[in-house]
């Protein structure tokens, strides 16, 4: 009965994301893609911090299905972003990842609460109230997973084959040919299988710190996303285990997927 109040509450409260991270693409004077831009901040898709170059890790799958490690990130001071410069892309659907190096966090337990409420995590909150536990301090592990889908021309690409992150959103449809006013049929992932019952949540820009909705995953990790408009748009989810380990008792992985609903950039 807690665990299903908590469930309602939170979908009330859940529009304030916390240090969301986004992969974006970068374009030329031509309109191509030229590159890439880690963002991090509150408000999408403006940064507000670069993340640490030696953190990031990358991926690009193109439309092949061929796979790379993207090797070199860069700061960039103008957009507060960690960016990476792209080569010549075959014409197609691209998929580009950053995943960034788990770092320690500790909060005391009035912070750590609200924030499981803020983040779409009622089960955690109920588990530690469940045990008496609600007024401890927590220190927590976090990593980030983003990923971008993009088109570089006509043609098809992988978009829908999981790349490996640990958190991971794969569209099952392509993002960046769906139409607003349509749903996009979305899986997630959690160390490659699929996740139930979790708040999978997207934003457009300008929400500020809000997000634009939110919904469940099903049994077998999918959920509908509804598309609004045209321009970008991400998908985003944070998930939480508890390994109980000497240096950290929670584990959180934040995972996004941004793409550009046609008929804007």
């Amino acid at each position: 009965m807690l665990c299903r109040t908590l469930s309602i509450f939170v979908v009330a409260v859940v529009g304030s994301p916390k240090h969301e991270t986004w992969l974006l693409t970068v374009e030329g004077a031509d309109r191509a893609i030229v590159g890439l831009s880690l963002r991090t901040g509150m408000s999408f898709p403006e940064s507000d911090n670069a993340v640490v170059v030696a953190n990031v890790t990358g991926r690009l799958v193109r439309p092949d299905g061929a796979r790379e490690a993207l090797l070199r990130f860069r700061a960039d001071a103008d957009t507060k972003a960690t960016a990476h410069d792209l080569g010549a892309l075959s014409s197609g659907v691209v998929v580009a990842t950053c995943d960034t190096a788990p770092q320690l966090l500790a909060l005391d337990a009035r912070k750590f609460n609200d924030y499981l409420l803020h983040e779409g995590l009622p089960k955690v909150l109920a588990a530690r109230m469940d045990t008496h536990e609600e007024g401890r301090d927590a220190t927590e592990r976090y990593r980030k997973c983003a990923k971008v889908v993009f088109r570089t021309g006509a043609g098809k690409g992988r978009f829908a084959e999981p790349v490996g992150q640990a958190l991971e959103i794969v569209p099952l449809e392509d993002p960046t040919l769906i139409e607003p006013r349509r749903t996009l049929r979305t899986l997630v992932l959690f160390a490659g299988e699929p996740l139930a019952g979790a708040l999978l949540g997207w934003d457009l820009p300008g929400n500020g710190e809000d997000i634009a909705g939110s919904t469940w995953t099903n049994d077998a990790g999918e959920a509908l996303v509804p598309i609004a408009q045209p321009g970008w748009m991400t998908l985003r989810l944070v998930h939480m285990t508890r390994p109980q380990v000497e240096t950290h008792e929670y584990e959180s992985y934040w995972a996004s997927c941004s793409f550009v609903v046609p008929g804007a950039r």
